[in-house]
């Protein structure tokens, strides 16, 4: 079931309470503080791990799913690399939704390979076509390189599924049943930007969902002031493992992101019909979001903050996974856990939930 959202500050800071599965992990897992790392060295223990990690994907590969690399051209030429997961041979008859997932790693490091694990049981579950995305990383290619680089994919594969005959995509891909976007972290970011450039752009087919994991969505000095005594994150857990103040800052100076930028803080659209510090308006109009949040993270008072907005001010259907006691997408580090394992599932049926609110939302407007 998901989860009730805290309403009092009470609440909301006993949710980083570390949970004692989380703390057997830690003890297991060597984790150093974010002060002791540099970008290059991040970087490098990136680039370093890959390989046996494609390795251990192509052992586990699932007989009943067909996994695709291709290279696909963005707006200035530079060739992306995209997996294009989806089951093996689908009936003629078939109807798949189109899923594009995002990695995270502070817009510096990552590859689509870290979302395949989730792609795979998508394509399984839901019969879904799942594109695992790239994006240009920094420091070399800062802000705004990775939104508009995942805002070209997102159009590509909107422009793809409606071929006849796609090269890449499988003659079932069908956007018009469905088309989500989502990702974890950096790629929840993106994906929570995306939502808003493809409504605003009149995207075709429209964007029906998006799943937003542990994302940053807000600027901290911008945060309306109803909400800033609930915005308490940043502090608390500060110091919080995987992810606190110093490794956010190491990869905030690689990106350089504008504060002032919607495509970097989506919870600040600006919109000319919102009164001074409001933001509702700005949001009217997107597509239901399925949320997950982490207790014991930095960025879950942006999590929790932007859930409400949408909930209670902006119609847009929600629904949130919390969970109490643990760290920033602590199941990268720690697939083992049962919470891990409950994650994967949650991110399944809040997939599946998205798929049918947006159906649902789909004939409405049609019967209009």
């Amino acid at each position: 079931m998901p989860s009730t959202p805290p309403n009092t500050v009470e609440e909301i800071l006993a949710t980083a309470d570390i949970h004692p599965e989380f703390a057997k992990g830690l003890q297991a897992t060597l984790l150093r503080p974010g002060s002791s790392y540099s970008i290059s060295e991040l970087k490098s223990l990136t680039e370093s791990s890959l390989p046996a990690f494609q390795k251990a994907l192509a052992d586990s590969q699932p007989s009943e799913l067909a996994e695709t690399e291709h290279h696909i051209k963005l707006r200035d030429g530079h060739d992306s690399r995209i997996i294009v997961c989806h089951r093996q041979d689908p009936p003629s008859s078939a109807v798949c939704p189109l899923i594009l997932l995002l990695p995270g790693g502070g817009h510096c490091i990552g590859y689509p390979e870290m979302e395949l694990g989730l792609a795979r049981q998508l394509a399984l579950t839901h019969s879904a076509v799942v594109v695992c995305s790239s994006y240009r990383l920094a420091p070399e290619f800062p802000f705004p390189y990775s939104i508009n680089d995942s805002w070209d994919t997102l159009q590509w594969a909107a422009a793809e599924s409606r071929k006849s005959h796609s090269a890449i995509l499988p003659v079932c891909t069908d956007a018009r049943t469905g088309f989500i976007i989502g990702g974890s972290s950096a790629g929840a970011n993106l994906a929570a930007s995306l939502a808003h450039l493809a409504r605003d752009r009149h995207l075709y087919p429209r964007v029906t969902g998006q799943f937003l994991s542990a994302g940053i969505y807000m600027f901290s000095a911008h945060v309306p002031e109803k909400y800033q005594p609930y915005y308490l994150s940043r502090t608390q857990n500060a110091h919080a493992p995987i992810l606190d103040e110093e490794l956010y800052s190491i990869f905030c100076t690689a990106f350089n992101p504008d504060p002032t930028s919607p495509l970097w803080v989506s919870f600040d659209q600006h919109h000319p019909d919102d009164a001074a510090g409001e933001v509702a308006s700005g949001h009217m109009g997107l597509p239901p979001a399925y949320f997950q949040v982490c207790g014991m993270d930095m960025s879950r008072d942006d999590g929790l903050i932007y859930e409400r907005v949408l909930r209670e001010e902006c119609r847009v259907s929600t629904r949130l996974d919390l969970y109490a006691g643990f760290g920033h997408c602590w199941w990268g580090l720690m697939p083992q856990l049962e919470m891990s394992r409950k994650r994967m599932k949650d991110s399944v049926d809040g997939v599946g939930w998205l798929l049918e609110v947006g159906k649902r939302s789909e004939q409405a407007d049609d019967g209009r």
